[in-house]
């Protein structure tokens, strides 16, 4: 396509937010243009190349590489790093800012990349003698990200965070909610008399556990066009980054749909005349007013308050595991950066080791 006279690339994936993503091919000249176009198109099929993410267009093209980032000293590494952190959701980004500014007081702004030690990481969590140990494992473990960040720039050797030695982590079953406890929160809200009004919680607290949405996903979810969206003709949900709405990651996936869940599903979109699933009085649910119900009728139905809406999703992780489902499908449903985070569902199922070793050796 052509633009005052510059021509671009439009790419389309009816599963990607933006559905259609715009390159510019920097070139005036038809015949220019449509080389690169065939060469994006080719680079694309073969995944080696997305547009919607890569940013790599000097190299698929050869255009000159954009200058190094000047990362010598520790104030200028930061920012760079946070700005390259810009596509997450804002809450991370300012758990990133939050963190490495209190890092980056201590240890100095005009301090050199090159010298950073893993005392003096050590020595600025010390320095904090009140926080706990989650908080003191939570920034070691934000801090490097920053060092890996400077690795993979050329500006480090290694990861010295590995050296920084933190209390471990108590491992803990993950809080699913049981079908008994969604049982007893939806029958108490029955026993107030108005499922209607609460009918956005009753959806939430019967198809969560077969979806495992984040609260913020779960709010965002359309019937139509969204970031977060239904598509009940593939029996499928669609998550991803678009206007306001980030994921957490930054990634989107698409999470299949049971049987049970799309039946459940299908028949709301019956009853619905709002563009959102989980709607009051025909407008999205505030967080808030969610919460707030969620804790009122918990209570009274005497369900134990570790449950909590966020349980809805890791009842999704625990029963997948428990179903003997591969931690690397359990990781991409879910939306996790990392398969550290995923293993807590496999604490929660540890049966399935016993699976895996008789398949194994079994007679």
């Amino acid at each position: 396509m052509q633009q005052h006279g510059r021509y671009f690339s439009q790419f389309y994936d009816a599963d990607r937010t933006p559905q259609r993503k715009r390159i510019a091919l920097q070139t005036s000249s038809p015949e220019v243009a449509k080389r690169l176009h065939v060469r994006a198109e080719d680079k694309y099929a073969l995944g080696e190349y997305d547009p919607w993410r890569d940013g790599r267009e000097h190299e698929l093209f050869g255009w000159e590489a954009p200058p190094k980032k000047d990362l010598s000293t520790l104030g200028k590494a930061r920012d760079a790093f946070l700005e390259s952190k810009s596509h997450l959701r804002p809450a991370t980004q300012r758990t990133y800012r939050e963190v490495l500014r209190l890092f980056v007081r201590h240890v100095g702004e005009e301090t050199r990349t090159s010298s950073i030690t893993p005392s003096e990481i050590a020595d600025w969590i010390d320095s904090k003698p009140e926080i706990s140990d989650a908080t003191r494992r939570k920034y070691v473990s934000h801090v490097g990200y920053l060092v890996r960040y400077l690795v993979e720039k050329g500006w480090l050797d290694r990861d010295i965070s590995k050296d920084v030695g933190v209390p471990k982590k108590t491992e803990t079953p993950t809080k699913a909610i049981t079908s008994d406890q969604v049982g007893k929160i939806v029958q108490a809200i029955e026993d107030d008399g108005d499922e209607e009004r609460y009918r956005y919680l009753i959806l939430i607290l019967r198809v969560n556990p077969m979806i495992g949405l984040r609260t913020g996903e779960l709010l965002e979810m359309r019937w139509e066009e969204g970031p977060v969206r239904v598509d009940l003709d593939k029996a499928v949900v669609h998550v991803a980054s678009g206007g306001d709405f980030k994921t957490k990651s930054g990634q989107a996936r698409r999470i299949p749909l049971s049987e049970k869940a799309a039946r459940l599903l299908t028949l709301e979109k019956q009853d619905s005349a709002s563009d959102y699933v989980f709607q009051r009085n025909g407008c999205k649910v505030k967080y808030t007013t969610l919460a707030s119900a969620f804790r009122r009728f918990r209570k009274d139905a005497g369900v134990a308050s570790w449950v909590t809406l966020h349980s809805t999703r890791h009842a999704f992780g625990t029963r997948l595991a428990s179903a003997g489902t591969p931690i690397h499908v359990i990781k991409k449903l879910m939306g996790h950066s990392t398969t550290s985070v995923t293993e807590q569902y496999l604490h929660a199922a540890p049966e399935q080791g016993h699976h895996y070793v008789n398949k194994a050796f079994g007679d």
